[in-house]
């Protein structure tokens, strides 16, 4: 499979995040993503399946279904209330192919988002080996021209029952709209994503911001808060 990844202009890394800025969109991830305090996206709607459904405005899914509470389920963790090293209490939305595509709705929305974001939980079944898989991120524009596709390589830790220190936030800003974010694991069809997120900015996002954010969020974890 052929990929075309985001040029690279400027690259900025603090513990674990890290954004990687193109000429027209800002992709980052987050690792380990453990519930919404986590995320930079701080305002706009978190799809979080927890009542069984996707049914947040404005959004649609190409494939997939809610996974509730059982064993081998990976929800993000705080989900069930407590940050505990467990997504087994929580609920996560299915794949049982290669790709999810999240396309959305501008005449529902009121505009397109200009941020969107997923969080990636878990896989099982993989030809990379049992419980890890290289992970694939990539997001449209306005007129659903491709923005590129971000990747940080083989995710996993080998296990598949509700382990949360591998949980990985994806993420994209970009100021003339996002129409799609698309997930595929090219090597599984038994994966789980979580935390889809997105809306709109007060103004285009720098580098420089979300390099703050992340500062802000590792500095409340030291803090224990």
């Amino acid at each position: 499979m052929m990929v075309s990844m985001v040029t690279r202009l400027a690259i900025f890394s603090l513990a674990a995040f890290t954004v990687c800025v193109s000429a027209q969109a800002q992709s980052f991830t987050m690792q380990p993503y453990l519930s919404s305090a986590d995320s930079p996206l701080i305002s706009g709607f978190i799809e979080n399946f927890e009542d069984g459904s996707l049914n947040t405005p404005g959004v649609t899914a190409s494939t997939g279904s809610v996974l509730g509470p059982a064993a081998l389920t990976d929800s993000v963790d705080g989900d069930d209330g407590a940050v505990d090293g467990s997504g087994v209490q929580g609920s996560s939305w299915y794949i049982s192919t290669n790709t999810v595509t999240f396309t959305f709705d501008q005449a529902a929305l009121g505009g397109l988002p200009t941020y969107a974001g997923l969080a990636w939980t878990d896989v099982g079944f993989s030809n990379e080996g049992l419980g890890f898989g290289t992970v694939l991120f990539e997001a449209f524009d306005s007129s659903n021209v491709s923005l590129g596709v971000y990747s940080i390589g083989l995710r996993g830790e080998g296990q598949f029952s509700g382990q949360t220190n591998e949980d990985t936030l994806y993420g994209v800003v970009h100021a003339g709209g996002i129409s799609a974010i698309r997930m595929t694991m090219p090597a599984s069809t038994d994966w789980e994503v979580d935390h889809l997120q997105y809306g709109a900015v007060p103004e285009p996002t720098t580098m420089a911001a979300l390099g703050l954010g992340a500062i802000a969020l590792l500095r409340r974890r030291r803090q224990g808060s």
